[in-house]
């Protein structure tokens, strides 16, 4: 009977109360004893999930990157908190994860994850760590502010000749392309709005800077728009899956409230406003594989006001996503196949065909109260505004979190179900 009961409880497969030809499966990925897993990233195929796990050791927390692999259920540790040290100038100090979720390219073969110098209060998420899932190698990069190439920066009072923070990143299917946001610098007024976006081509380690202001007469300063985008804890900022065109938010002119979405081309850096909001309130956004459509959630007064709105990649065709059953869809999820957004009502876990307008159940209430306590199945804890990468490629599984019987704390589940 306790055998039994084990096998019931370690891999459950579950029908919710959809239609037949929406059964869905249920199945439990982390044992994390008394540790904690964080911030989850499921690869296209829906075959390797990326996480964090926060653990004790000696009475002080710590955290590491694990991947693993759904099918066989193997899984390998590819950093640890303390086990790199950081380059000069803080040679010998070690790193720690930063505070950005980890991501892994579509393929399931590179992981990128940020980390902050221990002990340091300015510099949080200062270095991208590039690793791949094998665990064949470990590569760390920092972004030095282009505009300060050949310039004594220590001599205009600046403390280091890099960006201080990443704010976002972006990889493409497959590890390939990397698309940064950084703000902040080391140096005068460095809580300042200064932000940038830089392009990292992990083939050739060449990095590329596609938009960021110039210091000049002690102040950034920017030389036309679209300038200082959204820095906010990964607000709107995005890449296609194959690498092709990247989404973020930025200010149109002077007005500090006159804010859109902007489009940006990987190869010609070719930058072209997409929404006309004039209003800083997009909150997230993706987009599909090759760049057709962009869905994103806005939180403002304009158009419609708050809710989930698709646009084309040319700027035409702005729609107000609206649900049969709910009073506003708070989007959270967008796969990549161009065809589902996921998003929440009270206790259920909804998707949407974008096609056929289909809406179907993903998880009910009914369905996860026996495989939790008092917190039913829901997604996956990430920062404000950051967009999760918890789908697989064609929407057909999508992570989601919940408390086992028994624990306190949430585990990571895979939700399958069709993906018609």
């Amino acid at each position: 009977m306790a055998l039994a009961l084990i096998l019931f409880w370690g891999s459950v497969e579950a029908r919710h109360s959809a239609p037949p030809e929406s059964q869905t499966q249920i199945k439990r990925l982390t044992y994390s004893g008394n540790g904690a897993p964080h911030q989850p990233c499921l690869s296209h195929e829906g075959q390797k999930m990326l996480y964090t796990l926060e653990m004790i050791e000696n009475e002080e927390p710590i955290r590491s990157v694990r991947i693993k692999d759904l099918e066989s259920g193997t899984e390998k540790e590819l950093f640890r908190d303390g086990t790199q040290t950081a380059p000069a100038p803080y040679d010998e100090i070690p790193l720690i994860l930063g505070s950005k979720p980890p991501l892994l390219s579509g393929n399931g073969n590179i992981a990128v994850f940020s980390l902050s110098v221990a002990g340091h209060i300015n510099i949080t998420d200062h270095f991208l760590a590039v690793i791949p899932t094998d665990g064949s190698g470990f590569w760390l990069t920092s972004f030095p502010i282009s505009d300060f190439e050949g310039k004594d920066y220590k001599k205009m009072d600046f403390e280091n000749g890099d960006w201080e923070r990443i704010a976002n990143y972006a990889v493409d299917q497959q590890g390939n392309r990397i698309a940064c946001l950084v703000k902040g610098h080391l140096g005068p007024r460095r809580f300042g709005s200064a932000s940038g976006i830089i392009l990292l081509d992990m083939q050739t380690k060449r990095q590329k800077t596609l938009i960021a202001p110039r210091f000049k007469e002690e102040e950034w300063k920017w030389d036309s728009s679209p300038q200082r985008p959204l820095s906010g804890g990964g607000w709107a900022f995005c890449m296609s899956a194959d690498g092709s065109t990247i989404v973020f938010g930025a200010q149109n002119s002077n007005d500090p409230n006159d804010y859109d979405l902007y489009l940006a081309g990987w190869k010609d850096h070719a930058i072209q406003k997409l929404t006309d909001f004039k209003d800083r309130w997009f909150s997230l956004a993706d987009i599909d594989r090759d760049g057709g459509n962009i869905v994103f959630f806005y939180s403002g007064k304009k158009h419609q006001g708050i809710g989930t709105y698709i646009i084309k990649q040319d700027g035409t065709g702005l729609r107000y996503l609206e649900s049969p059953s709910v009073p506003r869809i708070e989007f959270m999820e967008y796969s990549d196949d161009g065809r589902f957004i996921f998003y929440k009502d009270v206790y259920r876990i909804m998707r949407l065909h974008l096609i056929t307008g289909k809406e179907s159940n993903v998880v009910t209430e009914s369905e996860s109260s026996f495989l939790t306590d008092m917190s039913p199945l829901d997604f996956p804890n990430f920062p404000s505004f950051w967009m999760p990468r918890i789908s697989s490629f064609d929407g057909s599984k999508i992570l989601i979190a919940g408390a086992p019987r028994g624990k306190a704390a949430q585990e990571i589940f895979l939700c399958s179900t069709a993906s018609k």
